[in-house]
């Protein structure tokens, strides 16, 4: 080898160990390791990579370097005998650290003592002790679930990379998935949280279209840019990357908050200090989470061995240009109900059920060999009766008086499990009188057609008058899965007599039909991701305005509340309310001001939970009429008003101003400053 060759490779590796070095040094300024954070760190390093979900760590909550016991759980063990296990050990702990307490300084003879006092530095008082005993906490193990997050992340990762270098942030920011969801695009929490980043429902629809037709928080390529948008507008709210990631879970404005009350942006500081009310352990450990998973992501084989991660996921968008049957579609792609259901995970179950089109403008996904002038030739070839120019309406019921969930969907013969997510509910949310809910269009048809049809019949004779929506909702199945088993090519033309086959028969169900179903498998609400370890606190996490009553029992006035509100919610009068607060003529409150509440005959909480139902309710009302399509930064002139601007050009609320402005100040905005405007539309008549 010649010298000049030689020098030639040794300034080849020169350079690539200085770009190695380079983008390290980047990595530690963007997303710093402090050595106080690294117990914390460490620990959760250990719950990705060496505790499995069988298992589990019994430990300090707030000194996540102290770990008690490993517990493991025999395979089968039910949830009830997992909690009765924790409880006991808690319980058997919590006892030796009472002990320990109770004369710190002299040594105990039984080997369970000084095993449990040799995690403490040594001079840890009685008081240290007695406090540990409402600090213990269990956290599952969840090794095997995020190895396979590793494999599942190759389908995305390389797009979300892609992505966030288009909206100028760190492209590390790619593993967040990890500790959101293991990149299952399918995970939901019991918050109502949902998809791979998991969007709340109020975040979400900040960026998404998120109601009972589309839920795009399901569809990772929209989901993956709305959260790498998410992250950027955090960064430019609390200046800092791990505030901005800590926000995702706890909102931008709860780290502003967090910031100013600890003066300066030290996340140090805020996760050891801070007291915010909502600020539990899943908000004080979601950036210690993060930085445990990106190591992890960046350093699989020294964790987990060789892992080889799935290919990337490679399909075909095309927009549709009118409203379609998914069965129109299937037929026109040739693709298989499970694939593409699959691929399209946006599209809610109202859809599938033939309750309501394929949106107009919905970016469809199909398998890639298509290329876009074929796919577009294909949907023009889509039969005109699995087609329209408008949407299928609503059915919807006002609420009255003496109604609950239960009770109107037993009275329209609907699971209120159907009727919550039609309406973007949980089960046990509270309506209101005069509140409008969507009802399944399958509610009018239910009047005619079809007879009475056992759940797991696998055979129908068709009447006079059937149609097949109908006999699929009756029989429990999808209209487009009877067309397949049937091989009709036409959902309007049966035969009176004809033998329709409502299932497959369970005991000839063949192995094979199975073979095309990539789709995931829905996860176990209590264990099933890494979500179940870091999750949300508030169903408004997006709406920066501060719904909590102070220890002064007082409420910082909202947008759109009255006197006859606060009077509902705590069931008193209005002349009661006036005399807390001294005031004698009935002006209206103002936003911004403070509220002296009495609580006689409603508890804080109660009170809490009607309010935020109301604002929630408020919020669903408003993204069931409008979507946002985007944002626009607008300096304000001299003299002009916010609230006008806000309402008149750009059709947005206050509330949701807020949201795109949670540093702003509306009550003393002025000409000059630069506000974040939402462009709001109307969705088309239903």
């Amino acid at each position: 080898m010649s010298s000049i060759l030689f020098k030639r490779l040794l300034c080849a590796f020169a350079l690539f160990f200085a770009l190695i070095s380079i983008s390290s040094a980047n990595q530690s300024v963007l997303f710093p390791l402090p050595d106080d954070l690294k117990p914390d760190v460490r620990f959760w390093t250990r719950i990705y990579t060496e505790v499995t979900t069988s298992q589990g760590l019994i430990h300090d909550n707030k000194h996540l370097n102290i770990v008690y016991e490993r517990l493991s759980f025999p395979p089968g063990t039910s949830r009830k005998s997992r909690k009765n296990t924790i409880k006991k050990r808690k319980k058997y702990y919590s006892k030796i650290l009472l002990d320990l307490a109770s004369n710190p300084r002299r040594g105990l003879a039984t080997s369970r003592h000084k095993k449990v006092k040799a995690l403490w530095p040594k001079g840890t008082s009685s008081k240290a002790y007695k406090e540990a005993t409402k600090r213990l906490r269990f956290q599952l193990g969840q090794a095997d679930r995020f190895k396979e997050g590793i494999v599942r992340s190759g389908r995305w990762q390389d797009y979300i990379r892609t992505e966030f270098r288009l909206l100028n942030i760190p492209s590390q920011l790619a593993a967040l998935p990890h500790v959101e969801s293991s990149f299952r695009t399918d995970a939901k929490s019991h918050v109502g949280a949902a998809g791979m980043w998991q969007f709340t429902r109020s975040t979400g629809r900040r960026f998404m279209r998120v109601d009972h037709v589309l839920d795009e928080r399901l569809d990772p390529f929209i989901a993956s840019r709305s959260a790498g948008l998410l992250l950027k507008n955090n960064h430019e709210t609390t200046g800092t990357w791990p505030l901005a990631l800590t926000a995702y879970n706890h909102g931008a404005a709860g780290m502003r908050r967090a910031s100013k009350q600890m003066g300066g942006t030290d996340i140090v500081k805020i996760v050891r200090e801070y007291k915010g009310r909502t600020f539990g352990f899943a908000s004080r450990n979601f950036y210690n989470a993060f930085l445990a998973a990106l190591d992890i992501d960046q350093n699989t084989e020294k964790y987990f061995g060789k892992v080889e991660r799935d290919k990337p996921r490679v399909l075909r968008a095309v927009d549709l240009p009118a409203y379609y049957t998914p069965q129109g579609l299937l037929n026109a792609f040739g693709v298989k109900n499970n694939v593409f259901k699959s691929l399209n995970p946006a599209l809610l179950s109202t859809v599938w059920a033939n309750h309501k089109y394929i949106p107009k403008g919905y970016r469809v996904r199909i398998p890639s060999p298509l290329t876009k002038s074929q796919a577009t030739k294909l949907v023009a070839m889509v039969a005109k009766d699995e087609q329209s120019n408008k949407q299928k309406p609503d059915v919807s019921y006002r609420v009255k008086k003496g109604d609950s969930l239960s009770k109107i969907a037993s009275r329209f013969k609907v699971s209120m499990s159907q009727l919550a997510a039609t309406n973007g509910l949980r089960s046990k949310h509270r309506i209101r009188v005069g509140q409008i809910l969507k009802l399944p269009s399958s509610v009018k048809a239910k009047k005619s057609g079809a007879g009475k049809i056992t759940k797991d019949a696998v055979f129908y004779v068709v009447k006079t008058g059937d149609r097949l929506a109908v006999i699929a909702e009756k029989a429990g199945v999808l209209e487009s899965d009877l067309l397949l088993l049937n091989k009709l090519k036409n959902k309007n033309h049966l035969n009176v007599g004809y033998k329709l086959r409502l299932r497959e028969d369970p005991d000839v169900l063949s192995i094979a039909s199975n073979a095309d179903v990539f789709a995931e498998k829905k996860p176990k609400p209590s264990i099933g991701s890494v979500k179940s370890v870091i999750d949300d606190e508030s169903i408004l996490r997006a709406d920066p305005s501060n719904y909590l009553v102070s220890k002064d029992s007082s409420v910082e006035i909202q947008s759109n509340e009255t006197l006859g509100h606060f009077a509902d919610w705590l069931q008193l009068s209005t002349q009661e309310l006036r005399r807390l607060n001294n005031r004698v003529k009935k002006a209206p409150l103002v936003v911004g001001k403070r509220l002296t509440l009495g609580f006689s005959k409603v508890s804080k909480e109660a009170f809490e939970k009607r309010r935020l139902s109301y604002h929630l309710g408020l919020q669903e009302s408003f993204f069931g009429r409008y979507q946002v399509t985007g944002t626009e930064k607008r300096k304000l002139k001299k003299g002009e008003s916010v609230w006008m601007v806000a309402q008149g050009r750009y059709q947005a609320p206050m509330w949701l101003l807020r949201q795109y402005n949670p540093t702003v100040n509306f009550s003393k905005v002025r000409g000059g400053e630069i506000i974040v405007f939402p462009n709001v539309i109307k969705k088309p008549s239903k």
